[in-house]
């Protein structure tokens, strides 16, 4: 167990910016910055917007519990973990491996639902960082999040899971799992089955795990000297029921696939929804596994989202007490479960 005095933030850390800081720069009363700040009333426009923005300029964060927080850039025992959608299944596991962690080290866990949306991700990992939590766990929606390097350079822990950080590739720890390759590996099982015309249900692009998935596809059809075929490709979907809808008009075509594969659990769950699949023998593989997937049959690619957390928080509490050390970068494996369709 890690002894509480060895987490404390050292000495040489920059200080973390202050009102006065704020008030020094503005030429304003500290009285004054702190009723901008908070949002009390009392504050003209054009003043309130000059805070704000040196605030943000300066990386100024609202500590909601300075009282009980003493010491210079004192932290309080507790972690911070944004999630990117908290309805998601696969976050469960992940949540539980963190707290596990976080208890052999006496602290607390603090998460946040980012709701797919990447402007109130930035708010929420704001907002945690205004409770002084000792470090962040960040399963990242936003394309760039340059803006936690000011973050860093005060002394504040933050590990990426599921996803490297985007814009800050080597610069803060992550743990990420085999995307193309497990893809690829899932997807020329199918092809060994004899699957020839094989669908894709795939998330927005705009992470790095849809890209590195996609490039699995890719990689097994050209392995087995097959193209893709955009008619059987439905990317951009988000929910259960944008998955549902792609997947039947997938299969309503005159040569509908034989197999198909979903590169997240939300959108295999959106497959199975469609009335003719469970009746059907259409051969399915999900990234990620999801409830029932034996009794249907569904093959998945099991990314282990309890390790990737457990991973996750233990690079955490590691550079709490070694703040120096050189960023890492570790890979889950995940690993490919075969199962045999079922017919209900």
């Amino acid at each position: 167990m890690t002894d509480r005095a060895a987490v404390e933030r050292p000495a040489e850390v920059p200080r973390r910016p202050r009102l006065r800081d704020i008030a020094a720069s503005t030429g304003l009363s500290i009285k004054t910055v702190s009723r901008a700040v908070r949002g009390e009333r009392g504050v003209g426009d054009e003043t309130r917007a000059l805070v704000l923005a040196e605030a943000e300029r300066l990386g100024f964060q609202p500590d909601d519990v300075a009282a009980g927080l003493r010491r210079k850039n004192q932290t309080t025992n507790t972690v911070g973990v944004t999630l990117g959608d908290v309805t998601n299944p696969f976050f469960a596991p992940m949540i539980r491996g963190i707290h596990g962690v976080a208890a052999e080290h006496q602290h607390l866990v603090l998460s946040a639902d980012a709701e797919n949306d990447a402007d109130l991700e930035r708010r929420v990992i704001r907002s945690l960082l205004g409770h002084r939590v000792a470090g962040l766990i960040i399963a990242p929606i936003g394309q760039d999040l340059r803006y936690l390097e000011q973050e860093a350079s005060f002394g504040t822990p933050i590990v990426f899971v599921d996803s490297p950080p985007p814009g800050l590739e080597g610069q803060m720890d992550a743990v990420v799992t085999t995307n193309t390759d497990s893809t690829r590996e899932g997807v020329a099982m199918l092809l060994a089955r004899g699957h020839r015309r094989i669908g894709y249900l795939g998330h927005p692009r705009s992470g790095s795990g849809a890209l590195e998935r996609w490039r699995g596809y890719e990689q097994a059809l050209e392995g087995a000297g097959l193209t893709v075929d955009p008619a059987l490709v439905r990317t951009g979907l988000v929910t259960e029921d944008d998955a549902t809808l792609a997947a039947r008009d997938l299969l309503a075509q005159p040569d509908p696939p034989t197999a198909v594969f979903t590169d997240n659990n939300r959108l295999c769950v959106g497959l199975l929804l469609v009335e003719r699949v469970a009746q059907s023998d259409l051969d399915i593989l999900s990234f990620d596994d999801v409830p029932l997937a034996a009794l249907f049959g569904v093959s998945v690619i099991d990314s282990d989202p309890h390790e990737v957390g457990r991973v996750g928080a233990t690079l955490l509490f590691e550079r709490l007490v070694d703040r120096e050390r050189p960023a890492q970068r570790v890979v889950v494996p995940a690993r490919l479960r075969v199962r045999e369709r079922v017919r209900l």
